[in-house]
């Protein structure tokens, strides 16, 4: 898996950018990144009435009072001497030929906000990551920006390995804590009735057990798997739980799971600790 060195952060000009980009200059302090780029799309068509009277009023160009308005954050936050950051505004009210940049510049990582509920839905940031080839780091206003422990979502998908050596990366650089999670999806929702329910809990216990043994040995992961038990709730909510139960700062799963169809843009789970009002961040690894 290729090194965090080259990074997008999504920005939107409110009062969000400046926890985003704070909670990322810890990242940034441990990896010391060779270029980050800071994003912003302007929603707005060309040829906007809108954006045309907006830009009358302007003393020049509307890309360059957005630069300026972009710089002014980065010195607050990074200082003055930050040779390596970029900024990018997209104009014309594009998202797909955005993506189609995003994707040519081949970011390792790119990061990006959600607000609280009453202020935004986090519908432009669900679309980018279910749009880029590029792991995504999905971060809730307001969370935390220690890293002493990072849940590891495993399913045993083709996505596993690749969400283990993530987590073991940012482990070493972190010191953090790992914690292998999977959810013993049995489906007894569906069938009350079912007589065997310990026993079969335990069948998929000892199966997940023996197929994470042989990844460890690939991996060199040290840590024991964490198996919890179907409680009729969605994966997701139930990964969640785990994670604010016991005070993990960040979720690591796959892009897609086994149960996801080929065409899908993004799994299920994954999608549903994005767009529900989850507090924990959320590393999507994509393919490489």
């Amino acid at each position: 898996m290729k090194p965090l060195k080259n990074i997008g952060i999504f920005l939107d000009l409110s009062e969000t950018d400046e926890f985003l980009l704070s909670y990322f200059k810890k990242l940034d302090d441990v990896f010391e990144f060779d270029s980050l780029t800071l994003i912003h799309f302007v929603a707005l068509e060309s040829d906007s009435a809108d954006l045309a009277a907006l830009t009358q009023q302007l003393p020049k160009p509307l890309e360059e009072v957005l630069e300026d308005e972009v710089m002014e954050l980065v010195e607050k936050v990074f200082g003055k001497n930050k040779s390596s950051i970029h900024i990018k505004i997209a104009l014309g009210g594009k998202l797909d030929v955005l993506i189609k940049w995003v994707d040519s510049q081949r970011f390792n990582l790119l990061v990006l906000g959600k607000k609280g509920k009453e202020e935004g839905t986090g519908v432009f940031s669900s679309k980018v990551i279910r749009l880029t080839n590029s792991d995504c780091l999905f971060v809730p206003e307001g969370a935390k920006t220690e890293f002493e422990s990072i849940v590891l979502a495993l399913d045993f998908s083709d996505y596993t390995e690749k969400v283990i050596v993530r987590g073991l990366n940012l482990s070493k650089n972190l010191s953090s804590i790992l914690m292998p999670l999977h959810i013993l999806k049995a489906g007894f929702q569906y069938f009350p009735y079912f007589k065997n329910q310990e026993n079969y809990q335990n069948t998929l216990r000892l199966k997940a057990e023996s197929t994470f043994k042989k990844i460890q040995k690939k991996t060199g992961l040290a840590e024991e798997l964490i198996c919890v038990e179907d409680s009729g709730n969605h994966i997701s909510r139930s990964i969640h739980e785990y994670a604010a139960e016991h005070q993990a700062n960040l979720i690591i799963i796959g892009n897609k799971g086994n149960a996801d169809a080929d065409d899908l843009l993004i799994g299920s789970v994954a999608d549903r600790l994005t767009s529900a009002e989850r507090k924990v961040p959320i590393l999507i690894v994509k393919p490489d």
